[in-house]
């Protein structure tokens, strides 16, 4: 066996953040570099010149592998198929760390569980390494080590608890499948940015009994066309009113104008149109690449759809994923269907504090309004604002809150192994911010974006292969678990303590 490291560098499509985030993975990547060789190995490179742009890009890099371990840095955000699809060009015995960093700045470990979900979907086995602090070589070269040498790396964790299901558990898991059972998902676009969180038309019929329509983004776009501006701008209005914080601007480059909004509102109304016209019960968007590349994000539409109280309610939540995530949408609605039609979180699982306990769930893709604090009657707590130019070039706000609501949370993920469908889940207790807390958290953590914070009751970092956990408020673990039952999948408990014993 030669001791040499292949590393291999994928990154965003985008020419904006891959020129701000490639200065910091190289400077990362000397430090790694120093390390591998410390361990007594030979670091091979295999894209120095800059990152994998793309899929194909990506096929050719990986020929230039040689070593006997192989090692996907991702310092930021990546499309998942940058990865997946090339790893699966490499021998099978050829073991595998994905090593992402997971300092708040870039969401180098948000890519790591994006990717990671692609390379368990198809069976790629890998194993998984966060660092925060290259420079301090200490901090992880034990664990770099052991993968070189053993060729594995997975930490010792607790055991997960037990969690018994009762009666009533089973009544509720059943009746929610019921439920779920004849029912239309909606999709409109393809997968975003490369994910692999598809499920496809086979598979939600065989585990869920429901339908999955797909519909092309330029359906909504002509759709948007028809909605008039005066019923665009009354739902603007309608926001204001109920007390959401809209920060409008002038410029369009650095503000969120009132355009923008007026058009994220006729999005809102074309979905709805979407859902009656079709018979849809729930919802996926793309938004990202292809429609935000020429219009503005879809993200405030979303977070409202969330919401009870939104522009010509009925009272309803309209459960509607962000970036087209089909096993987000799914989790979604189940939840929905347990909790009595509260709103449901959609997350991206952004940093961790591993001392603390305390995970941020930080996502363009919004939160209904009513997670700011638990009101059905008011938006105010939720503001919307223009999100970042690198990576929004034509604006969009999203619908943004810290969440402040106490309690118990549940998280839960459909997500596959292996080509087999199963459900994890888990709790964590949200940690409420002061306004002090959040700005200095935020600060180098897209603060346009909403946040959540919970001490979880598991280190998910390890375990969980998405980067999109679904959450709500209560405890629902127990039902989820009779849900897997019910559904005739594996579930997976990710809790190593209870919330009681958390608190």
């Amino acid at each position: 066996m030669n001791k040499i490291a292949d590393i291999f560098m994928p990154l965003d499509s985008r020419d904006g953040p891959n020129a701000e985030v490639w200065p910091v993975a190289k400077r990362q990547l000397e430090e790694l570099i120093k390390v591998i060789i410390k361990c007594g190995w030979e670091p091979h490179v295999l894209n120095p010149n800059g990152p994998v742009t793309s899929v194909a890009e990506g096929l050719q890099i990986i020929r230039k592998n040689k070593g006997a371990r192989f090692i996907n840095f991702l310092s930021g955000w990546a499309f998942p198929d940058f990865s997946v699809s090339p790893m699966w060009q490499l021998p099978q015995n050829v073991p595998k760390l994905m090593l992402g960093s997971s300092i708040p700045d870039y969401p180098g470990a948000v890519g790591l569980l994006a990717a990671v979900s692609g390379t368990a979907h198809v069976g790629i086995e890998t194993d998984r390494l966060y660092v925060e602090k290259f420079e301090e070589h200490d901090s992880y070269i034990e664990s770099l080590e052991r993968f070189l040498q053993e060729g594995e790396f997975t930490p010792a964790l607790p055991e997960a608890i037990e969690i018994p299901i009762t009666a009533a558990d089973r009544e509720k898991a059943k009746k929610a499948v019921h439920e779920l059972k004849g029912s239309v998902y909606g999709a409109v676009g393809p997968r975003s940015m490369q994910m692999w969180n598809k499920i496809s038309e086979a598979d939600f019929l065989k585990y869920f009994g429901i339908a999955r329509e797909g519909f092309d983004g330029l359906r909504l776009l002509k759709m948007t066309q028809k909605v008039p501006d005066q019923k665009a701008g009354e739902a603007l209005n309608f926001l204001i009113e109920k007390g959401m914080e809209i920060h409008l601007g002038d410029d369009p480059v650095k503000h969120l104008t009132k355009d923008m909004v007026i058009s994220q509102m006729k999005v809102y109304f074309v979905l709805l149109e979407l859902k009656k016209e079709y018979g849809l019960d729930f919802l996926g968007v793309q938004d990202q690449l292809d429609w935000i590349d020429h219009y503005p994000a879809t993200d405030l539409t979303l977070g409202i759809l969330n919401n009870r109280l939104r522009p010509e309610t009925d009272g309803e939540t309209v459960v509607v994923a962000t970036e087209a995530d089909d096993g987000a949408a799914i989790t979604m609605q189940l939840f929905k269907k347990l909790n009595g039609g509260d709103p449901v979180g959609f997350n991206d699982f952004r940093y961790w504090d591993p001392q603390k306990g305390l995970y941020w769930f930080v996502n363009s893709g919004a939160l209904a309004p009513y997670f700011a604090y638990g009101s059905h009657d008011s938006l105010e707590g939720a503001w919307s604002e223009r999100q970042t130019y690198m990576y929004f070039k034509k604006g969009g706000g999203t619908s943004s809150v810290v969440v402040r609501i106490p309690g118990v949370v549940t998280w839960a993920r459909f997500s596959y192994r292996n080509h087999q469908l199963y459900l994890a889940a888990g709790r964590g207790l949200t940690d409420v911010p002061t306004e002090e807390q959040w700005r200095e958290r935020s600060e180098k953590c897209s603060s346009d974006w909403p946040h959540w914070y919970i001490k979880l009751c598991g280190h998910v970092e390890w375990t969980i292969n998405s980067n999109h956990p679904i959450t709500v408020v209560g405890d629902h673990l127990s039902e989820l678990k009779a849900v897997a039952e019910e559904l005739g999948i594996p579930f997976e408990c990710r809790d190593h303590c209870t919330p009681e014993e958390l608190s």
